[in-house]
């Protein structure tokens, strides 16, 4: 049962994010607050590894002790006006997001709506399903960025955000994701937190592709 568990938390992370090939994955170890305001700067060390195309995971304090936070960063070869709608736009994820098997949007009101996504987990689980509540905003310098936060679905707390800053001079973009969530699930949180170095890559380099 050990593969299906990894297999499961690869999914969860998935599950989660869903509110070109990778160098690789580099994971900074100091844990912070899932709520600290970590996307404003990059470090010396990061700025290389994105440089050099790597997924930049820093593992975050989630909310309470328990479940899975992290905040992850990429550089995109595309300009934000290309990769803003490529994470924005949630009712097409089920056409490049790995294992998505439904999406869709509704009570769409200005500048909030309503994100269902339905992923597919591995057998004998069932499929992870969530209801959540986005809200998009402009940032100064010409990023946005995409909030969200649990109505419905099969998990106790189910928040985060996809920001999309300029980068390279505008040429390219920095593409930020955190999470903070702790799904209804048996799979331990130790796993599910070590599961992250495959799926985030994963995911990302799914969004690469998109935004070409």
């Amino acid at each position: 049962m050990g593969r299906s568990v990894r297999r499961a938390a690869r999914g969860l992370l998935l599950a989660a994010a869903l509110g070109g090939p990778l160098a690789g994955c580099s994971r900074s170890a100091d844990p912070v607050k899932a709520d600290a305001g970590a996307t404003d700067t990059v470090s010396g060390e990061h700025r290389a590894a994105l440089e050099k195309g790597e997924v930049v995971v820093t593992l975050l304090e989630p909310t309470g002790g328990e479940g899975i936070a992290a905040l992850a960063r990429a550089v995109v070869d595309a300009p934000v006006e290309k990769v803003w709608p490529v994470v924005r736009d949630c009712q097409h994820f089920q056409s490049f997001m790995p294992r998505t098997k439904e999406s869709r949007v509704s009570d769409a009101a200005g500048d909030q709506f309503t994100c269902y996504v339905e992923i597919e987990m591995p057998f004998p689980l069932s499929n992870l399903k969530a209801s959540t509540r986005s809200t998009v905003r402009d940032l100064p310098g010409g990023g946005h960025e995409r909030k969200w936060a649990l109505v419905a679905g099969d998990y106790q707390r189910n928040s985060g955000s996809w920001t999309v800053k300029p980068w390279a001079e505008g040429k390219k973009s920095l593409l930020e994701y955190r999470i903070d969530v702790k799904p209804n699930s048996s799979v331990p949180d130790a796993i599910a937190r070590r599961a992250q170095s495959s799926s985030l890559p994963e995911m990302f380099d799914a969004i690469r592709q998109r935004a070409r």
